[in-house]
This record gives structure tokens, sequence and C-alpha cells, in this order.
């Protein structure tokens, strides 16, 4: 008895209508939802060869000339009452597939022309959101390259400020969607063609794979991040749009700004989801970068963020200023600055309110984040 399992929905309409599956050993097949039998919905399925199936992906090929070419020699049904979180069990069929009245009709692409931006190309054969970043470093100007460093230095800018854009968009949505949302790993970036061609051309997809109507949780990040690029050719409203976004999202965008900076180059980026019809595009020049660099380290307390702490105290160091305490959300420890509210007289076990203020380092080299958080008011809880 041979099963499939769905890994990546194609068309969407009221259900799944066509998506792809893999059998236990890594076969790729394609399934296309037909009239139901009774309660069940039923597929017709086909195996198919992984570089037609991306033909289809890209739009270049129709669903009809996939399924003859892939069932000219054996097909088969599949039927499911409890959706497709389930293997399904296919069943082979002996009449031959042209004759079954099954196949639909000629033309049905998924999308409605070819894509041309590389982005965007790269997300339809992929069925995922693709982000495409293209640099300009100093050793590049004679031929396609760039230094180690500078490329690791690069994608853990770009990784972390994707990082901070998704938890600033997510704080919009209700506590309801948030708790809803899996957010593990949401914003996560896999390197997929680490040299495209052209100018020195890096190509990431979202490291999960985009939901039944084929959106991917990094939407939310991408879009954040792009409101900050929007204005980079004009410091005055790029201040504004990054104040505006104040916090850890800032903070990495102003560090990945300064590291433009130090390594003389630009940055263009474009991501697509599938779906899109063109990619989006943002551009900030070695010429912008500077300017902007100067503007935004004049603004005090830009990428730091507040947070409030309830629990009980269990240290508290009136000489260090060091102290920690337990919330239901964990544990969390900190520091105060010269000046800052004392410690002393709290007393250790009993319930207070901290108000803090949590800034981000970079720890130099490494390309990790060292959070500290400051302790700004003290209060019974």
């Amino acid at each position: 008895m041979k099963t499939i399992r769905h890994t990546a929905t194609l068309f969407y309409y009221d259900g799944p209508q066509v998506f792809e599956a893999r059998d236990a050993i890594g076969g790729h097949y394609v399934a296309v939802m037909v009239e139901p039998q009774g309660e069940q919905d039923r597929y017709l399925v086909a195996g198919v060869a992984p570089e037609r199936l991306r033909q289809f992906r890209s739009g270049t090929l129709d669903l009809r000339s996939l399924l003859v070419e892939a069932g000219g020699q054996e097909w088969y049904l599949a039927m499911t009452a409890d959706g497709l979180d389930q293997p399904l069990v296919l069943v082979p069929q002996q009449t031959l597939l042209m004759e079954s009245g099954l196949l639909p009709d000629e033309g049905f692409v998924l999308h409605d022309r070819p894509a041309e931006d590389l982005a965007l190309k790269e997300a339809r054969e992929r069925n995922n959101l693709v982000l495409e970043i293209a640099v300009d470093p100093p050793e590049s100007a004679e031929e396609h390259r760039i230094r180690v460093g500078t490329l690791v230095g690069l994608l853990g800018h770009v990784q972390t400020m994707v990082k901070h854009a998704y938890g600033a968009a997510l704080r919009d949505l209700s506590l309801d969607t948030r708790r809803a949302i899996d957010r593990s790993d949401a914003h996560l970036l896999d390197v997929v063609i680490p040299a495209a061609s052209g100018s020195f051309r890096v190509v990431l997809e979202g490291a999960k794979s985009p939901d039944l109507l084929g959106q991917n949780e990094l939407a939310r990040a991408l879009g954040r991040v792009d409101v900050l690029f929007e204005m980079a050719s004009d410091p005055q409203q790029a201040l504004a749009a990054v104040k505006a976004n104040s916090g850890h999202l800032a903070g990495a965008y102003l560090r990945l700004l300064r590291f433009l900076v130090k390594h003389q180059m630009g940055l263009r980026y474009a991501w697509a989801e599938p779906s899109f019809t063109k990619p989006n595009c943002r551009a900030i020049t070695e010429a912008e970068a500077g300017p902007l660099v100067s503007a935004l380290s004049g603004v005090s307390n830009l990428g730091s963020e507040s947070v409030e702490l309830v629990g009980a105290l269990e240290k508290a160091d009136v000489v260090s200023g060091a102290w920690r305490i337990a919330t239901p959300e964990g544990t969390y420890s900190g520091e105060i600055k010269p000046g800052g509210p004392s410690l002393e007289g709290l007393r250790l076990g009993s319930g207070y309110r901290f108000s803090c203020i949590e800034e981000i380092e970079e720890v130099e080299g490494t390309g990790r984040e060292q959070r500290t958080l400051y302790l700004i008011e003290h209060r019974p809880a």
C-alpha cells in the first residue's frame, strides 16, 4: 500500500485544489482535486519529475500537460476525510488517464506570465518567500567575489534585522492572534543560492514553509524592513521612519548601516512570495548610508525597548547593582546604570514590578547580540 504526504499547497480555493506531495522514499507527486465521493475529498494523483514540477510551479508548464506526461504509465486516486495532515493512501487506476474524464482543461498555469526577476522566479519555483540581496564591496570591482568575513557579517546583520522586524510586527497583533501563530523559527532564512550571477548576489529562502494559502510569516518582517529603507535617500525622512520603529529593529538597522559604511558598499534587495506579480525592491547606496548613520547615531536610546517585569525578587546586590527577578514567563537578570534607582530596602522573596530598558550590543566579530536589562523604576507588585 503506497502512501503520500502533503508537502506544499500550490493552488488554494475554498480548500487545497492542487498540492505537491512526497512518498516514503522522496518521490514527487502532484495531486488535483476532483469530484468528491460522499463526504470525502478526492484527488487525482500522479508521480512527476522534479524538473517538470519546478516548471509548473514557475508558470511555464500547464497542469494538464504535467498530468498527461506524468500519468501516461500509472496514476492514482486518493481520498481524505480528515484533511491533509494524515498520509493519503494511493489507489492505482487501470483505465487510461486521458480517458478518465478527470483531467483539467488546457491552459491552467499557476501564474499569468513567467517571472523575469530573480527573486520572483525563485519564489515561484520554490513555492516559498525568497529574499535576494546584492552588494558591491570594493573587492567585487574587478570580478565576482566578496571577502568571507564580509559575507558572514552581512548575512548575520540581515538575519538579525529580520528577527527584530518580525518581533516588532507581531506586537501590532492582538494577543489571541499572536498565540495562534507558530512562531518557532518563523524569522529564520536559509541560503539557497550563495552566489548568483551578476553583481555579488545571495538568494535566501524562508526556513519554514508557507501556510496553505502560500503565505510565509516572514512577509510580516520584510514589510517592516521595507519601511526603514523606503526613504534611505533622504536622511530627515528616513530619521522619522526609523524613530517610528524605535527599538531593537531600529538598533539592528543602524548596525547594518554602520557595517555597510565600514566595508564601503551599498546594498540592494528584493523579496517576493509566489503569488506576487512583481517583487518588493529597496536599495541604499554607500553615499546614502554615511549621512544616515550620522543622523541616526545622534538619537538617544534609538535601539532600546521598554520591558515590564512582575515577579518575586531573588537577588538584589546594593553595591554592584545586579538583580534577578522570577516572573511567570521566566527568570530575568539585570543591573542598574549609574544614577539609577537604589536596590536598598528591597526584600528577597517579595513581589515587585520592575520597569526596565533593554539594550542590545553586538559582540564584536561573532555576529551575536548581548542583551542587558537596566532597571529604571521599581515598586511593590
